[in-house]
């Protein structure tokens, strides 16, 4: 008998194991058939760079607090049409007016100014005057005098006493009495130090005040006002740095203000003070005899914060075409002035961590030295807010320049569409209308568009071995046809 080849044979017998295999794979009772994982969807949307417009750096300024413009005693803004809302007050927040009487106070001047202030959202700054040497005040006998009647002065002299215990003792208490009316009230901006000096601009009157009596009156301003900024005249940059160097590290509520803008003899932060700005507010007044294009540079070199809305003799009406340009400078440049130039957001949006990267670039001259919250925030077709999330971006370290800021936030999950994007600056205490950005567009809620984004849901990619096992039994071999060999 002729034996059948094996080679072949075994070819056969596998290819009909297999094909029987199939069919009890098929047919297998309790065992699923292979098949791929259905794709799962997740919201996604693909990388996003939104770029806003920004607006010229021309035109009408930007009311914000403790920036720009304010209205000086009351008078109204120049040009008239410019938005000053903040207020400073002096001639009317004199000592003799605040305690004519030892320990009996009449803050009523003050509560008038706050609620100036306030009517439009402002932020007020006073100073108290102790001298005030040929003011106005004193020509008026229905005012109390400048110097009150009970105060310890200079013999033969209406100077306060400036080392006194009790004229030191008095400010001490008239500065706590101050804190613990005023110091949480939101519509105060900053106080300045005028204790000493004529008009309270620390230049010497009468005998000197000494180191140490000079920091009592620093300290009782800053320990009753810990929450707002406190203005020490920029003359003890060069009468009294040791005073000043002192006050600052003791006390980081500190900051400067000079009363001369727009002349040479300007007092400003030079030396080892000269980069105080970048921490701490440099407020000034125009000067009487001022000129308008000298304070736009000065504005400029010493990162000035504030102007004021008069003092200048010289009034916009009157100033040449050159001199009111620059007057519009200087007023639109000092302080803060902020833009988003461009916004890019990481791909996913879907409940997890996302990237933010904020472009913000500052056209003014020195930053915001108060806290703001920033937010982002996703509006749906309807201009609905569906999502709004704090952005961990501390305006108050945006100098001068540009920057980019990168943050990681966490955002709901979002249905398949397109999404508005908008930022907003908000004021802590709520006090404050939300920042005006130098961005188009802002809406009645204070926010500003960056753009519009997609979110769009996309299947996710299988893994590379994407077809899970099925177990089978044993293949049961066939049988031999008649005659061979197995």
């Amino acid at each position: 008998m002729r034996s059948t080849p094996r080679a072949p044979l075994r070819a056969a017998v596998t290819l009909r194991a297999a094909v029987a295999l199939l069919a009890a794979v098929a047919v297998l009772p309790g065992v699923p058939a292979v098949a791929a994982p259905a794709p799962t969807a997740t919201a996604t949307t693909t990388a996003t760079v939104l770029t806003p417009t920004v607006l010229p750096a021309t035109g009408s300024d930007l009311a914000n607090p403790l920036r720009g413009q304010y209205r000086w005693m009351g008078y109204a803004s120049q040009p008239a049409a410019w938005p000053a809302p903040d207020y400073y007050e002096r001639d009317r927040s004199y000592w003799g007016r605040l305690e004519p009487t030892r320990g009996a106070y009449d803050f009523s001047t003050l509560d008038t100014g706050l609620a100036d202030a306030g009517s439009v959202r402002g932020k007020y700054g006073f100073r108290v005057m102790a001298y005030c040497p040929g003011c106005w005040m004193d020509a008026r006998a229905d005012l109390p005098t400048v110097v009150p009647a009970w105060m310890p002065v200079q013999p033969g002299t209406r100077i306060p006493a400036w080392d006194d215990e009790r004229f030191l003792t008095a400010w001490e208490d008239l500065m706590a009495a101050l804190g613990r009316r005023y110091a949480s009230d939101p519509r105060l901006g900053f106080v300045d130090v005028g204790g000493f000096g004529a008009y309270g601009e620390w230049m010497d009157s009468g005998t000197p005040i000494s180191d140490a009596s000079a920091l009592r009156v620093v300290g009782a301003v800053a320990r009753a006002f810990p929450d707002r900024h406190v203005l020490l005249s920029a003359v003890t940059v060069y009468t009294r740095p040791a005073v000043l160097q002192a006050a600052l590290d003791r006390w980081p509520n500190v900051g400067l203000r000079s009363d001369c803008l727009g002349q040479s003899g300007m007092q400003v932060p030079t030396g080892a003070f000269a980069d105080l700005w970048r921490t701490r507010p440099f407020f000034t007044e125009w000067c009487t005899g001022a000129d308008p294009v000298l304070g736009r540079d000065q504005v400029r070199t010493h990162h000035v914060s504030t102007t004021s809305s008069h003092n200048m003799r010289l009034t916009y009406a009157q100033m040449t075409s050159a001199q009111r340009t620059a007057y519009e400078t200087a007023v639109r440049s000092s302080g803060y002035r902020y833009a988003v130039t461009r916004a890019a957001l990481a791909p996913r949006l879907d409940g997890g961590a996302t990237r933010v990267d904020l472009t913000l670039t500052n056209t003014g001259v020195a930053p915001t030295y108060d806290r703001w919250t920033v937010r982002l925030a996703l509006t749906d077709a309807r201009g609905r807010r569906v999502a709004t999330v704090p952005l961990p971006v501390d305006l108050r370290t945006v100098l001068p320049g540009t920057r980019t800021v990168t943050a990681t936030v966490t955002l709901p999950a979002l249905t398949p569409g397109r999404y508005g994007a908008r930022l907003e600056v908000l004021d802590p205490s709520g006090y404050s209308v939300p920042m005006r950005l130098a961005n188009a567009a802002r809406s009645a809620d204070g926010s500003y568009p960056l753009g519009s984004l997609a979110v769009r849901r996309v299947a996710t990619p299988l893994p590379r071995h994407g077809y899970r096992p099925v177990p089978v039994p044993a293949p049961v071999p066939a049988p031999l046809p008649a005659g061979a060999v197995r």
